[in-house]
C-alpha cells in the first residue's frame, strides 16, 4: 500500500466523487482555524441515488488503497453523507441542502483551494 500525504487523500476523495458526477466540488483547508481537520470535501449530488453512488465510490476506493474512514454518517440517509477520515471530511450533500446550511459561510475563514490545483480531466 503506498502511503500519501493528506492533502494527497483530500484531492483523491475530491476526484472521485466527480467521477460519479458530485457538482460543486470545494476543497477547504481548515488548518488555520479549525483543530477538527485539515481539509473538508463539500459536493453536491443532485439526486438520492447520486449521493450513495458518490459517497460508495468514494469509499470503496479508498479502503481498496487501506484507508476506512473513522466514521460515516448518513449512510441511509437521504440528503448528506459523511464520510470522516480524520484529516480529512468529506460532505456530500443534497443540493437543496447545500444552499440551506451553507457550509461555505460556517468556514468562511478557510482557504478555499483552488479548482485547477486538484482538478482532473474527467474523460
Amino acid at each position: 500500500m503506498k502511503t500519501i500525504s493528506i492533502k494527497e487523500l483530500a484531492f483523491k476523495a475530491a476526484r472521485l466523487g466527480e467521477d460519479k458526477k458530485a457538482k460543486d466540488t470545494e476543497i477547504l483547508d481548515i488548518t488555520k482555524i479549525s483543530e477538527v481537520a485539515d481539509y473538508i470535501i463539500i459536493a453536491s449530488a443532485s439526486s438520492k441515488a447520486q449521493l450513495k453512488a458518490v459517497a460508495s465510490h468514494i469509499e470503496d476506493s479508498l479502503a481498496k488503497e487501506g484507508m476506512e474512514p473513522a466514521m460515516r454518517e448518513g449512510k441511509y440517509g437521504d440528503q448528506w453523507f459523511l464520510l470522516d477520515y480524520l484529516n480529512v471530511v468529506v460532505h456530500i450533500i443534497d443540493e437543496k441542502a447545500r444552499e440551506y446550511y451553507n457550509l461555505e459561510e460556517l468556514w468562511a475563514g478557510a482557504d478555499f483551494l483552488p479548482r485547477d490545483e486538484w482538478a482532473e480531466e474527467l474523460s
